[in-house]
């Protein structure tokens, strides 16, 4: 019994030494890379890497989070018209660009600017000039109201430059204001594809804004249509009396105004073909200035297709005053008021 008890202590004894020894050192191959806990967070790098650029892989135990890729820019329209962008080229240089503002002259309406912007911009806005416009500002649609306004701002001055398609580039005319004592000037030039300037000639224009029709609009006379320009006084032209009768009148004054150089006129397109020409602050028939008519509307027993500018060159603009109550004539077939009093 006592010699049982021996081996069973022995036993007990050999079972100790091998639970607190020193375990040998496993071979290399054995090795396993510790496995991260899943509720553990990535160690992220110090600093953010630069979108485009690649970083350093981090020494961590995981890879960090990669960044979200960065928004695209907004694309730069294409399909432009490269002379809107010559246009932008002068503009800049001649910084003192001088034009007849057809929204401000002769009185400047509250609000009225931004609604014809609106309008321009809605029936425009995929034109050559509308895609030169959104290229000049890098912008793209949908515009909001003053991007609107800023791209009918310069259709106006971008409209009023002259350009002639020439060897090489453009002939340009354009106008300019001097200094205060000075007269303003028309500028005559060349500008190349490269968008290289050349002047050929600078003369004073002519003050004033015009408010009346190009040389060749017909005026409707007994004797057929006749250009305005060729109108005299005591010539008979058709117009209304008092009780909206066509009645045949003499021509009382015939008036012929300078232009200050390439400037824009309104272009007023009837429903049923009729097309006028003429200044912004023309008269209409119902006593409202021409530009101020909306699409739409009628106007003349028809109604309003569209109001729009139009560049011009020409060196005069013309008007009449008919003799009788209400002073009104037909231009192009379209009843207008007279400038004449």
């Amino acid at each position: 019994m006592k010699r049982l008890a021996v081996l069973l202590g022995l036993t007990l004894l050999a079972c100790g030494q091998q639970t607190v020894g020193v375990s040998p050192s496993p071979s290399p191959s054995s090795i396993s890379a510790p496995v991260p806990s899943p509720s553990a967070s990535p160690v992220r790098p110090t600093s953010s890497p630069t979108p485009g650029t690649s970083s350093p892989s981090p020494t961590t135990v995981s890879s960090p989070r990669p960044s979200p890729a960065p928004s695209s820019p907004r694309p730069t329209p294409t399909g432009a018209d490269p002379a809107w962008a010559l246009r932008y080229l002068l503009l800049d240089h001649y910084p003192t660009f001088a034009f007849c503002d057809p929204d401000y002259y002769p009185v400047a309406r509250v609000g009225g600017e931004q609604v014809n912007a609106d309008d321009w911009w809605q029936r425009s806005r995929t034109t050559p000039e509308a895609l030169a416009i959104l290229a000049h500002h890098h912008e793209a649609e949908p515009l909001d109201a003053a991007q609107r306004l800023v791209a009918y701002q310069d259709h106006k001055r971008l409209t009023v430059i002259q350009l002639t398609r020439a060897t090489g580039g453009y002939d340009f005319a354009l106008s300019i204001s001097a200094a205060k004592s000075q007269p303003d000037t028309t500028v005559i030039g060349t500008i190349s594809d490269a968008g290289t300037i050349s002047e050929r000639s600078r003369s004073p224009r002519p003050g004033g804004c015009p408010i009346c029709l190009e040389a060749v609009t017909l005026i409707a006379t007994p004797s057929g249509e006749i250009e305005v320009a060729r109108i005299q006084p005591g010539d008979l032209v058709y117009s209304l009396d008092g009780s909206g009768r066509r009645v045949t009148v003499g021509v009382a004054r015939v008036v012929r105004r300078d232009t200050p150089g390439p400037h824009l006129m309104v272009r007023l397109a009837l429903a049923d073909g009729r097309v006028l020409v003429a200044a912004g602050p023309h008269p209409a028939a119902d006593g409202r200035l021409l530009r101020d008519l909306h699409a739409g509307e009628r106007y003349d027993t028809s109604v309003v297709a569209s109001v729009g500018y139009v560049e011009s060159s020409a060196a005069a603009t013309y008007d009449l005053l008919p003799a009788g109550t209400t002073g009104q004539y037909w231009a192009n077939g379209i009843l207008v008021g007279s400038t004449l009093s």
